[in-house]
């Protein structure tokens, strides 16, 4: 899917649909927000290069495209860092057994939450690990969607 030919609500119900309704664990979670953050960082960078295809013709890391992205000054501060913070979870779920993501480990998520966001976490995190996963990756997918489409 091209995230430069979807709107707003599209990109943001697409979110919702991986994140929220599709079943999953924690680490599905984590692979879906990441794969979608990846997305949203490509269309982005493809927006503002004059000629993308050039550094989009070979296979490029998540980190390399988050630097570009920062580069470009495509992201303020605590967005680049936030989205970071989920390339290192998902970097721990790779290449350590056993791994399981920490409540704690979730705060480095938060970008500019809302009083009601800050409280959908909270509630998560009373019901499981999982919970607060899946709405915390949604959350940082919604805080990127700004990077390609603008709301209605």
């Amino acid at each position: 899917m091209n995230f430069n030919e979807q709107s707003f609500n599209d990109l943001d119900n697409l979110a919702v649909q991986r994140l929220i309704f599709e079943d999953g664990d924690e680490l599905t979670s984590i692979l879906k927000g990441h794969l979608f953050i990846e997305k949203a960082l490509e269309s982005a960078i493809s927006k503002n290069l004059p000629n993308p295809k050039v550094f989009f013709k070979k296979r490029r890391t998540f980190e390399l495209k988050l630097d570009l992205a920062n580069a470009m000054d495509l992201l303020d501060h605590n967005l680049f860092s936030a989205i970071k913070a989920a390339n290192n979870i998902r970097n721990n779920y790779s290449h350590n057994d056993g791994y399981s993501v920490a409540l704690s480990e979730l705060n480095s998520l938060k970008y500019n939450w809302s009083s009601l966001q800050k409280e959908a976490f909270n509630g998560a995190c009373q019901n499981s690990t999982g919970e607060a996963v899946k709405i915390s990756m949604l959350f940082l997918c919604w805080a990127v969607i700004s990077l390609v489409a603008e709301p209605i």
